[in-house]
């Protein structure tokens, strides 16, 4: 599974990308993301955009994970879809479009690539590696339930946040063509932190549900259902941080999912 709902938190007047799909992202304490974190580096010469991805801050050779190009001599026709090959055998590969370069970032682009990774399932479920073949992968850990997880908490957080993220638009997804993909806008989660717990709960509930199917009644669907009620109740209790305007302002609101209570700003 592809990681589809990556989060760039990029200033836009500089650059805007969309519709990331990363794959071979490896979840596990040994992964080529920094806890599910990565750093862009781009830079344009000639028309010609050279893309670096990082698992570290600091952005050295030894943590490039994967780089690519793109011609952007036609970028105000349309956006214009960028691919990126592994380095340093990291198995990471993928690709996102720009929707538009103004100029190179100033500062490398932070790019959230999962809401959780098998550190944080491990908190709730210890042994991970014990689960069954098709469920915990030996080389990338718990991503394809990370990468499902992390999915779902963006599409719901879509909906019951929409005025929050920036409207009703529909997710920026790499298939969709043909409009330039601006909402909702997930760099507005100011804390993606806060939709850990819903992310985790939900990717063990997958993992569980698809070990149930081994046998009627067993262990793994009573852990199915206990982190579907965990999952549940993380979402009642979401109170989200949102920064409305974060190519300029570094506040943040925030709002309650239970009644959609605004929270005044001190």
């Amino acid at each position: 599974m592809s990681f589809d709902y990556c989060i760039a938190y990029e200033d836009r007047g500089e650059v805007h990308t969309s519709r990331w799909s990363l794959s071979g992202v490896n979840t596990t304490s040994n992964g080529n993301t920094n806890s599910s974190w990565l750093w862009m580096e781009a830079s344009v010469s000639a028309n010609t955009v050279t893309v670096n991805l990082y698992k570290a801050a600091a952005c050295e050779s030894g943590d490039k994970v994967a780089s690519g190009t793109a011609d952007i001599s036609d970028i105000a026709d349309g956006a214009v879809a960028c691919s990126v090959t592994e380095e340093n055998s990291s198995g990471l590969s993928g690709s996102f479009c720009f929707e538009s370069y103004t100029s190179d970032p100033s500062v490398n682009v932070p790019v959230l690539v999962s809401l959780c990774v098998d550190a944080d399932l491990a908190i709730e479920h210890i042994n991970l590696d014990d689960l069954p073949g098709d469920v915990y992968d030996s080389t990338n850990g718990m991503a394809d339930y990370c990468a499902a997880a992390t999915q779902k908490v963006l599409l719901l957080a879509s909906q019951q946040f929409a005025e929050e993220l920036g409207g009703f638009g529909a997710p920026e997804h790499q298939y969709h063509t043909v409009a330039t993909r601006d909402y909702p806008d997930y760099r507005r989660l100011a804390a993606p932190d806060q939709l850990k717990d819903a992310a985790v709960h939900w990717a063990l509930m997958l993992a569980f549900g698809a070990c149930h199917e081994r046998a009627q009644d067993t262990m793994y669907s009573e852990l199915r259902d206990y982190h579907n009620t965990m999952r549940e109740q993380a979402i009642g209790a979401w109170n989200l941080s949102f920064n409305t305007n974060p190519d300029s302002d570094e506040d943040a609101d925030t709002a309650k999912s239970g009644g959609m209570t605004r929270i005044e700003r001190v």
